[in-house]
């Protein structure tokens, strides 16, 4: 069978599209990648793509040669894994083959697409969602191989506690969280002289970049997730789907979004174009994060808006690196604390098999 996949930011690619590519692979199917536009690409995505092992690859490309070249694609099944789902209802009405969507939250949909989500708690208001469990789940179980656990030492002492950095995948938002993760090291250092921090590259951030990350102290690495947060103690992060990887392998973490990080993230369509106006740009953008945070309780992390209540540490508005070191150590101060949310997040990180179940909706249509 054809089966054809459309998918766009470094998420949604490494966490989605990997384990699902891998299980259609498994079953002989033919696979087909479309790498769709999306504004908070790495720039790194086909090159990541490429280890997939797909038959046939397209994109990333402008919007408009995408929507002409999707018209000839031929495919027996559609399966959208992040983007316009505009593109997936395209495809689906010029070669007849059923459309399967996957989300993680609310969205616009159009009757005719079978829709699937990771939790319960996610479907929202989407007609006729099926919860199948989470992908990165799979994903993150598929970095822990014997080469990849060989790769990553990192030795257990009770006095001195593993801090993984996750700078995230976005060039735009690596930049200045550079700075702002050195500040947030040298606070911890400060406070916690035996901490040891270690930053992980993810399979979208360029080898140019190692030597500016360790210039800064952060000492930069690249790893699996699966492997490197399993051996770490605690970590610092930011909203995104590593929040899931984090949950899946049992790590407590801060989640933290500084409101100077705001004028950083895309903003796609009209709303983007007012978002780069100064002063008004600001304010759209911070009225806009208000809202999306209200709608999933208050919550930025994904754990937490599952739940729904705190279990993983977040903060977010007008927060410095100082503060996050000191809710860091007031964390790892609290043992038994730490072992309540590693008993938590596992909890809530369901049963594996996502990919599984996801192939075999696809192929019975």
């Amino acid at each position: 069978m054809r089966i054809t996949i459309l998918t766009n930011g470094p998420g949604e690619l490494w966490g989605w599209v990997r384990p699902v590519a891998s299980e259609l692979r498994k079953r002989g199917h033919t696979i087909s990648l479309w790498i769709l536009p999306c504004q908070f690409a790495s720039g790194h995505e086909r090159e990541a793509a490429s280890l997939l092992g797909v038959d046939k690859l397209e994109g990333p490309a402008n919007a408009s040669r995408i929507w002409r070249d999707i018209a000839e694609e031929r495919t027996d099944r559609i399966i959208q894994l992040g983007g316009d789902i505009a593109f997936g209802l395209r495809m689906s009405e010029k070669t007849d083959a059923p459309l399967t969507c996957y989300t993680y939250g609310p969205r616009k949909f159009i009757q005719g697409a079978k829709t699937l989500t990771a939790y319960e708690a996610q479907a929202g208001d989407i007609p006729n969602v099926e919860a199948i469990g989470d992908l990165v789940k799979d994903a993150v179980a598929m970095d822990i191989t014997p080469s990849g656990v060989s790769m990553w030492n990192w030795p257990k002492d009770a006095s001195s506690p593993r801090i993984l950095f996750l700078p995230g995948s976005r060039p735009a938002i690596r930049k200045p969280a550079l700075s702002w993760l050195a500040e947030a090291h040298d606070a911890l250092k400060a406070r916690m002289p035996s901490v040891r921090v270690r930053t992980l590259f993810s399979q979208f951030m360029p080898e140019s970049e190692f030597s500016s990350w360790q210039k800064a102290g952060l000492n930069p690495v690249r790893a699996g997730a699966g492997v490197a947060m399993r051996e770490a103690d605690y970590a610092l992060t930011q909203p995104g789907t590593n929040n899931f990887e984090l949950m899946h392998c049992g790590l407590p973490a801060l989640v933290a979004a500084p409101e100077k990080f705001l004028r950083f993230v895309p903003v796609s369509g009209v709303l983007g174009i007012l978002a780069n106006i100064p002063l008004l740009g600001l304010k759209l953008r911070r009225i806009g994060t208000l809202r999306v945070i209200k709608r999933w309780g208050g919550y930025i992390s994904l754990p937490n808006r599952i739940a729904p209540h705190k279990v993983m540490a977040e903060m977010w508005g007008d927060i410095t690196p100082e503060d996050a070191a000191e809710e860091i150590c007031e964390r790892l101060a609290d043992t038994e604390g730490l072992r309540k949310t590693r008993e938590e997040l596992l909890s809530l990180s369901g049963k594996s098999g996502a990919a599984s179940r996801l192939c075999d909706i696809v192929t019975a249509q």
